[in-house]
């Protein structure tokens, strides 16, 4: 009976152990995968209103902006303590291009080919890097 306890007891703490440290692994990437989480909302949002075909600049302009301060962030939130490698800075000066290519009074015949160049940017890294 004794032993059965002990076991029980075991399994528990070493759960609770697990759960611990996953928590602890997940907190490490917090960051990153924020920055990722908004950029995809400013990229949907850029494109929902595409679709609805209302590219006016009081609601294209901030969602560039925001986008354009996390591609230049992105080395930083990634590689916090390093230098990025050499493909994934090249990655991230395309996405940088991309978002700084879109023309100021950008109506939705132009914001078209940024948007898509933008999503281009980020799929091609996403290929390679997750």
């Amino acid at each position: 009976m004794r032993n059965l306890i002990l076991f029980v007891l075991g399994i528990a703490v070493g759960a609770f152990g697990a759960v611990s440290v996953v928590n602890t692994l997940r907190q490490r990437d917090a960051y990153p995968r924020g920055l990722m989480n908004v950029m995809q909302h400013h990229q949907a949002l850029l494109r929902q209103e595409l679709r609805r075909n209302r590219c006016d600049a009081n609601t294209t302009a901030p969602a560039l902006a925001s986008l354009a301060q996390s591609a230049n962030d992105l080395e930083d939130a990634l590689y916090p303590d390093a230098i990025a490698d050499a493909p994934f800075r090249e990655y991230a000066q395309k996405l940088r291009d991309a978002v700084t290519s879109v023309p100021a009074s950008a109506d939705c015949a132009a914001l078209a080919p940024s948007v898509t160049k933008i999503a281009a940017a980020c799929d091609a890294c996403h290929r390679q890097y997750r």
